[in-house]
């Protein structure tokens, strides 16, 4: 059978029609969940995309993998990583990848074992950058985000050139790429394979800063107006509370899910929908102001907001079932491997189940998240019922901004919003796991290299710090 994978960056899980979201924002991927496996319970390896795609692709938690460039907190993949690719290849599968995002480029090895892999936002020109001086409008348009933070209404000295930035980028060259211009790329790399295949695709329309179009695409939006769209942005960019933009994120959603949709037409008119199984899934959660006046994706904000990610599995075999025990996206390889019935490859990461796929079967090993950067490493470490984050400082004085507090455990069950600490300290097999899987940042190995000015410039313009 072929495998296709299809990621969406910022994909939470309470946001969808089929895990009883209000709105009609998942219609495609409803209908399709009434004949596909749905883990209720998936957990991303990390906050943030660089954390997260290791644990997808490779097994890998930030703990045990290596970082990119010079700064601990990019991560990437080792030359020797083992991979979905790798491993799909060796038991003769054709591997493509089309997709969009700045940090998932070939230096840092994320087109391990892929025969075609083509990153639609890694080398296209940049237009938030002039040729001749070098003045870099997106440097001081990321100043300006950061000053808004300090004023407490939308309505403040930077909103004005905040909006006509943005404007001007929804007029020549938004951050992202919208999903039906990548799908297509994607369909078309996968039309020139050979079967069977293994192809990937990740679809960055949640990601902030939301495209209008895709907004509008989308039609749950109660306005379609443009310059209403960025003006409600800049409340999420100066941290302060709008509701509107939910509904821009659900719209967006919207849009996502009718892009899909038009890939498995697609694979219905060409005959392989009944040999092909679809994984969806995000890289990660997004924070909507649900604590801390946060918008996006803090690095070391390990709550389910980020970590909490849909998994949807369609095998042409499969009936409708819910998987309600814990599940890491750091597994996904054993998941492959038992639909295609072929060995587990070289992956650091395991579940102990005997089945991934027997919803009665817990796992023996702990499900683990983790982020290290200069500040330290967070590890969110949870059994089937309790969730305790472990903080390790560098500098004792220097926390991470919405970093929970050292040892702080939830029942994640009961409190699926995270809101009341257990008390006591009760959970000492968790505790200790969770300290010995600490490290040092500096002991991390580095993968080299230096990222290119038009790959600065695009994460700039999707809010990181580079």
């Amino acid at each position: 059978m072929n495998i296709m994978l299809i990621t969406v960056d910022c994909f939470r899980y309470d946001r969808c029609g089929f895990n009883q979201h209000s709105r009609p924002t998942t219609p495609h991927l409803d209908r399709l969940s009434r004949d596909s496996i749905v883990f209720d319970r998936a957990y991303s390896t990390g906050s943030y995309t660089t954390e997260a795609f290791p644990g997808i692709l490779a097994g890998e938690h930030s703990f045990n993998g290596a970082y990119y460039g010079d700064s601990i907190g990019w991560k990437g993949l080792s030359e020797d990583s083992e991979t979905l690719a790798t491993h799909l290849q060796q038991h003769g599968f054709n591997t493509v990848a089309t997709l969009t995002n700045p940090h998932l480029v070939t230096e840092r090895n994320f087109n391990l074992g892929f025969n075609s892999y083509r990153n639609l936002r890694a080398n296209s020109s940049n237009s938030s950058k002039t040729s001749d001086n070098g003045f870099q409008l997106a440097d001081v348009m990321y100043e300006f985000r950061s000053r808004m933070r300090n004023h407490s209404t939308v309505l403040n000295p930077y909103t004005l050139p905040y909006v006509g930035y943005r404007y001007l980028q929804h007029l020549t060259d938004w951050p992202t790429i919208p999903a039906e211009r990548v799908t297509e790329r994607f369909l078309e790399d996968v039309n020139q394979q050979t079967l069977p295949f293994f192809a990937w695709t990740h679809l960055m329309d949640l990601h902030a800063p939301l495209s209008p179009t895709s907004i509008r695409k989308g039609g749950i939006c109660a306005s379609n107006r443009t310059l209403r769209h960025l003006l409600w942005d800049t409340a999420r960019t100066g941290r302060i509370h709008e509701p509107r933009y939910n509904t821009m994120y659900d719209s967006a959603l919207r849009y996502i899910d009718q892009c899909i949709g038009s890939i498995v037409d697609h694979l219905k008119l060409q005959g392989q929908w009944d040999d092909t199984v679809l994984i969806v899934t995000g890289d990660h959660g997004e924070v909507l102001f649900d604590r801390d006046r946060i918008y996006g994706h803090p690095r070391h904000h390990l709550y389910d907001d980020l970590l909490h990610v849909p998994l949807l599995v369609r095998t042409p075999e499969s009936e409708g079932k819910r998987i309600s025990v814990p599940f890491s996206l750091a597994w996904l390889h054993e998941l492959i491997a038992e639909i295609l019935d072929i060995p587990m490859g070289d992956f650091p990461t395991e579940s102990g189940k005997d089945s991934i796929f027997n919803s009665m079967d817990e796992s023996a090993n702990p499900i683990v998240s983790d982020s290290v950067d200069e500040q330290g490493h967070t590890v969110a470490i949870r059994n089937n019922r309790t969730k305790l984050f472990s903080h390790a400082p560098v500098d004792e004085n220097q926390i991470p901004d919405s970093c929970p507090e050292h040892d702080t455990a939830f029942d994640y069950i009961q409190d699926p919003s995270e809101r009341v600490p257990l008390e006591g300290d009760e959970y000492p097999s968790l505790r200790d796991q969770a300290q010995n899987l600490h490290i040092d940042p500096r002991e991390l190995s580095n993968i080299g290299g230096e990222f290119s000015n038009e790959v600065k410039q695009r994460l700039q313009d999707l809010g990181y710090r580079t």
